[in-house]
């Protein structure tokens, strides 16, 4: 199949269609051609089970409003993926949000908290962990394979040729050591001599610039220079070659090319710890789903059922490690990284470039379950940024590598196939390059771990992003990481409102123990944006090089006068292909494009005519509760359960106990999952304590939604209005999250 790639423009631009046909089959013709006013997307972040945990109680308490199934893309990374892929299989599995947030499923994963190692008995706990250390080590043993191939094809040579030099004849030694005397002995006193000299330079020299570090080169010089006079004598000691019988040729060829051969099957995709990963994975979020546990990616972008379509748009985000020390032709430096997208349509980076998912090899046999494993991959040889040459070593050596080789959309070859063993070497060496065959992804943390960067370059009206990260300091690394790379890269100001800095709001005092708030909004601003230059009748002006003429605007608001400027400039060597008279018309022309741009948006007032969307920042964060905590009957063993309310008491460091601790007991994990039913409350601006039972919904739009966070805007009228509505469920049981209090309790018992 020839490769075809394709830019990230197009790829957005078939998204968005993509993202038409489903609003329209499920909400209809109007919501459909507001798309571009109301793009809603929702970003769940890395952090192992804990953001896992959190998550889905957030997208529980969303879908309660119908509001899950009217955002357009669900954006994940590492531990966020764990619930975006148990939202994309069950709600297909399922076909309706209710029985995907059935208490036996909630239940399930609720019991695989410490997925890695199941089990709520102790021998079964015993036993898992016993399968967990023999699969380690057993995709150990399978991983070195490699290296034992490279060890094996240098042993069967090296025993040709101490065979062909008579290496085993005594007569051969008794020469060597004839002819290695003399040399010897002269070697022997001249590294002596150098030596006894370095020594005493030294001492009398305590401060002398440069003069160990000459003695070192003249050592090393003098090392080499033994090697070599080794290697000559030991030539020069042979006296005669014995050529191998036809049976030892037979022998050591067919070994060579055995141990060749099977460097052509050994994928670390296939025998890596990889594969134990998904595999646990995939049984605690993908249980019950069918044949959707095992779905291709691609087939996620099917719209045959209306059940295909309930789940928003998935982006599943990875980090392209491109880290070769000797530097590399696509970047500038030793070390680089970039964005490289999973989804159903396309796969890719801007690197790379862009392929279809479905069509491209590699990528049509990706499953759901492996592309939120890459995501999830944050131990790996390559991390990106924090990628160390000797810990690459040692992660490689002892198969610490949960990241994925993938066919390299940028080398247009006919077969990926490839020799592994040298990967084996890439990846200990740290030399994964942009040129080769196949390209090393891991972890989406290892470049951003909000999973809002691809929503950004999406222009989405509406971003709700939950930073489940582990950040016990409150230091917001990752919002700091996003904001930079969003105004360098995609020139995007995100812009917290003067009430609403995460620092100042979200961030505990010491004196007090608890956060102010839970979330944070910010305006997002456009600071620059570059768009093709086109006449008056909309077709592309190109350069005498046939390549389209491109423009770069700079926009500038200036706070004190509330004025707002802006300035163009032309790209791609738009000064060497055209004369002066005819730039300066170009120029004029794309002046005239953008007060044409900004005279569209007349009815805003400022830097307003600048704004892009609105970011709702929501942090795992605890309020204080305003009175004593309700206490929740337990039903089924008709005793008190007040082990979610207590757990901030017992553990301080919650809700950001560390992502090491993949192992969460029942307790712990139902403290997580209620904080984020508690997030999404607030963000929502709703009372839990009122909250009703399962089987009634709150039906919001995302205009409302958009609406709520702009309160500066004209609040829309909806096209229908909110009503409660009671779900044809027949009765079901009150899950303990929904137990509300009795109208004269006014209690909080939010966490």
């Amino acid at each position: 199949m020839s490769r075809q790639t394709f830019k990230r423009k197009e790829v957005i631009e078939t998204e968005q269609a993509w993202l038409r046909r489903r609003r329209e089959r499920l909400f209809g013709r109007e919501a459909a051609d507001k798309l571009d006013q109301t793009r809603f997307g929702i970003a769940l972040s890395g952090g192992g089970i804990r953001s896992a945990t959190i998550n889905l109680g957030f997208l529980k308490t969303l879908q309660r409003f119908d509001l899950l199934r009217k955002a357009d893309y669900l954006s994940t990374v590492s531990g966020g993926g764990y619930t975006g892929a148990f939202i994309q299989a069950a709600t297909r599995a399922k076909g309706s949000y209710e029985a995907t947030f059935e208490p036996e499923r909630i239940a399930h994963m609720r019991s695989h908290g410490d997925y890695l190692i199941p089990g709520q008995k102790p021998m079964a706990k015993l036993w898992n962990t016993l399968v967990l250390v023999v699969a380690y080590v057993v995709s150990w043993i399978m991983n070195l394979s490699n290296l034992a191939i490279v060890l094996g094809m240098g042993g069967v040579a090296g025993w040709l040729l101490w065979h062909i030099l008579g290496m085993g004849d005594p007569a051969f030694w008794q020469n060597f050591q004839a002819n290695s005397q003399p040399v010897g002995e002269i070697g022997k006193w001249a590294l002596l001599a150098v030596l006894v000299v370095h020594f005493v330079v030294n001492i009398v020299q305590v401060y002398g610039q440069g003069i160990s570090r000459a003695f070192n080169q003249i050592e090393t010089g003098l090392l080499l220079l033994a090697l070599v006079a080794w290697v000559v004598i030991l030539l020069a000691s042979v006296e005669r070659l014995y050529w191998p019988d036809t049976h030892t040729l037979l022998v050591a060829g067919g070994l060579m090319a055995g141990l060749f051969l099977l460097g052509f099957v050994t994928n670390p995709n296939a025998i890596g710890f990889h594969r134990y990963y998904r595999n646990q994975l995939a049984k605690a979020f993908l249980f019950d789903t069918g044949e959707w546990a095992s779905a291709k990616l691609w087939q996620l972008a099917r719209n045959e059922r209306e059940a295909d379509l309930l789940a928003p748009y998935p982006l599943i985000n990875t980090c392209l490690n491109i880290l070769s020390l000797g530097g590399d032709k696509q970047i500038k430096g030793s070390k680089g990284t970039d964005y490289f997208l999973l989804s159903p349509l396309h796969c890719g980076s801007k690197l790379t470039g862009y392929v279809r998912t479905a069509d491209f090899p590699g990528f049509r046999e990706l499953t759901l379950a492996a592309a939120t494993t890459i995501s999830a991959a944050a131990v790996n040889p390559g991390m990106g940024n924090y990628s160390n040459p000797i810990l690459s070593m040692l992660l490689t050596l002892f198969n610490a590598r949960l990241g994925f080789w993938v066919n390299n959309p940028l080398n247009d070859s006919k077969t990926y196939r490839v020799w592994w063993p040298a990967y084996f070497f890439k990846e200990m060496m740290l030399k994964l390059d942009s040129g080769s065959k196949k390209v090393n992804i891991s972890d989406g943390g290892h470049i951003e771990n909000l999973a809002v960067y691809e929503l950004l370059r999406r222009r989405c009206r509406l971003i709700i992003a939950v930073d489940a990260g582990a950040d016990p300091e409150f230091r917001f690394d990752d919002l700091e990481n996003l904001t930079i790379r969003a105004r360098n890269e995609l020139g995007i100001d995100i812009a917290f409102r003067p009430d609403q800095v995460p620092e100042e709001v979200i961030r505990p005092r010491p004196s007090h123990g608890y956060s102010r708030r839970r979330f944070a909004v910010a305006d997002l601003y456009v600071l620059w944006e570059e768009f093709t230059l086109t006449d008056r009748d909309g077709r592309p002006i190109h350069l005498p090089s046939g390549k389209p003429c491109e423009v770069l605007v700079n926009y500038h608001y200036d706070d004190a006068d509330e004025k707002l400027t802006f300035s163009v400039a032309l790209k791609a060597k738009a000064g060497a292909d055209a004369d002066k008279a005819t730039l300066q018309r170009w120029k004029a022309r794309a002046v005239e494009m953008v007060e044409a741009r900004l005279a569209a948006k007349a009815s805003l007032k400022g830097r307003d005519k600048l704004k892009a969307g609105t970011l709702v920042y929501v942090k795992s964060s605890v309020t204080a509760p305003e009175g004593k905590p309700l206490l929740i009957p337990d039903t089924k063993e008709g005793r008190i359960k007040y082990d979610t309310y207590k757990y901030k008491i017992y553990h301080p460091n919650f809700p950001h106990e560390p992502t090491s601790d993949q192992f969460f007991d029942p307790v712990q994990w139902e403290a997580y999952f209620q904080l984020g039913q508690y997030l999404a409350a607030d963000v929502l601006g709703i009372d839990l304590s009122k909250f009703p039972p399962e089987g009634f919904l709150w039906e919001r739009t995302i205009e409302e939604l958009i609406a709520r966070f702009n309160p500066q805007q004209a609040r829309p009228e909806p096209e229908t209005p909110a009503i409660t509505r009671p779900r044809e469920m027949g009765p079901a049981p009150l899950p303990e999250e929904a137990i509300a209090p009795s109208p004269e309790q006014k209690v909080d018992y939010r966490m």
